[in-house]
């Protein structure tokens, strides 16, 4: 895993000064091995038998020579799997991740998990190639509930940039230059708590993920809150 952590101070000015250490961390899986499982990264408990995450070579891919792979057959991942970042929790924060369905199956979608309590009770952004679609999940033991979706055009074969903007309540989504929003009302003010973060996979298929940038924005001291409401602050 070749991994950069580093520390960007921001300075926000809106009715009053505030001042936050963003703290940054990179994964390519440039220095972990082919055909295992990436250091720094746990398998969720619902991953068994449900196909496999590993280290694969790609030249083609868009920082080679590695990635982190998802591979199941047609009789696996029929479920959605997990694969958390170890040691890496948040509540505010970004993060942006490389996607490509190299071979798309029935049913497949990946995509990023956040304020995860375990791997059957988080949120998720996911897209699927076959279904042209971005979509915002909520998962309470492991039932989703659409928050919000948008149609994108998503090709097998092609690398998909996904961005993901969590500040209190509002969730947005970004893949390539299309958006999505929403607002959890299920958070009253100041009672959302950090979660886990991870890589997401349903159905079967061969999905590629590379150049993961988590940004932790919790680090928020002064007046103004991160993200410029109220409705943001942190408890």
């Amino acid at each position: 895993m070749m991994r950069a952590i580093g520390a960007l101070l921001a300075v926000l000015v809106a009715g009053g000064l505030a001042r936050a250490d963003f703290q940054f961390q990179d994964w390519w899986f440039d220095r972990d091995q082919p055909g295992q499982l990436p250091s720094g990264f746990a398998l969720g408990s619902s991953n068994v038998g449900s196909g496999r995450w590993e280290v694969k070579a790609d030249p083609l891919s868009s920082s080679p020579p590695n990635v982190l792979a998802h591979i199941s057959s047609d009789q696996a991942g029929l479920f959605p799997q997990v694969l958390f970042l170890e040691k890496v929790e948040a509540a505010n924060l970004e993060l942006s991740v490389r996607i490509k369905a190299a071979q798309d199956g029935e049913g497949q979608g990946s995509g990023v998990v956040f304020r995860a309590q375990d791997d059957r009770n988080y949120y998720v952004v996911w897209l699927s190639p076959r279904e042209n679609l971005v979509r915002l999940d909520k998962v309470v033991n492991g039932q989703p509930q659409t928050l919000q979706e948008i149609q994108v055009e998503t090709k097998a074969g092609t690398w998909q940039s996904l961005r993901l903007s969590i500040r209190g309540p509002i969730l947005e989504a970004f893949l390539n230059k299309r958006f999505l929003s929403a607002r959890e009302e299920a958070w009253e003010f100041g009672r959302y708590k950090k979660g886990k973060l991870g890589l997401w996979n349903r159905g079967a298929g061969v999905v590629y993920f590379d150049n993961i940038r988590f940004t932790l924005m919790d680090g928020g001291t002064g007046s103004v809150p991160l993200g410029g409401t109220e409705t943001t602050i942190i408890k």
